[in-house]
């Protein structure tokens, strides 16, 4: 395809064949142009808050030492709309844990993070400790249960095993549809328990 940009202002476009199917946005303002650009090809975009002023870093060490930085933040007027934890919050870096000594005040924290209309997220990593006593451990008792960990062949139905943060992982299989009731139900008890957003 070959496109001629002429001074009218006109474009001319030469092909060999094919169909061209031309949209025509007319505002008139760019925020129309927007709203009718995604009404178009849907409306795929985050939340707005997503695209706001968010902190994160590894090393606060505690939901006191977290919460102070919020606090600062709102005291000096400094702009901020999502507050974010590295995996330092959890217990002995489990996903689905927090650590009830150091981070003790989180669920009181998130509270007062969304009291004062902002949003809080949590990072969790993909690998699920295997190193735990069998029992002691729900998220690696119901993934074996549920049979969402990736494994050594079809034959072979033994987890493939890793070592990240929490030491020897197990990592779920992305692709296979009972690894979605899987983070279902262990983001909802985890929610409960903080109800991160």
């Amino acid at each position: 395809m070959d496109v001629q940009l002429q001074p009218l202002p006109a474009a001319t476009y030469r092909t060999i064949g094919g169909i061209l199917d031309f949209y025509f946005l007319m505002g008139p303002t760019p925020e129309n142009v927007v709203q009718q650009y995604t009404e178009l090809i849907g409306r795929p975009l985050p939340p707005y808050w997503a695209l706001g002023f968010h902190l994160c870093r590894w090393g606060y060490n505690s939901s006191n030492a977290t919460w102070d930085v919020v606090r600062r933040m709102r005291e000096h007027g400094i702009p901020q709309d999502v507050q974010w934890n590295d995996i330092d919050y959890m217990h002995i870096h489990l996903d689905f844990t927090y650590n009830h000594t150091t981070y003790a005040t989180l669920p009181l924290m998130v509270k007062d993070i969304h009291d004062h209309d902002q949003k809080y997220i949590m990072i969790t990593d993909p690998g699920i400790s295997n190193a735990q006593p069998t029992g002691s451990y729900p998220p690696y008792d119901r993934g074996a249960e549920l049979g969402i960990f990736i494994n050594v062949s079809q034959a072979n139905q033994t987890p493939i095993l890793g070592k990240v943060w929490p030491d020897i992982t197990a990592f779920p299989d992305f692709t296979n549809p009972s690894s979605l009731v899987y983070w279902k139900e262990m983001l909802q008890a985890f929610h409960d328990q903080v109800p991160f957003d």
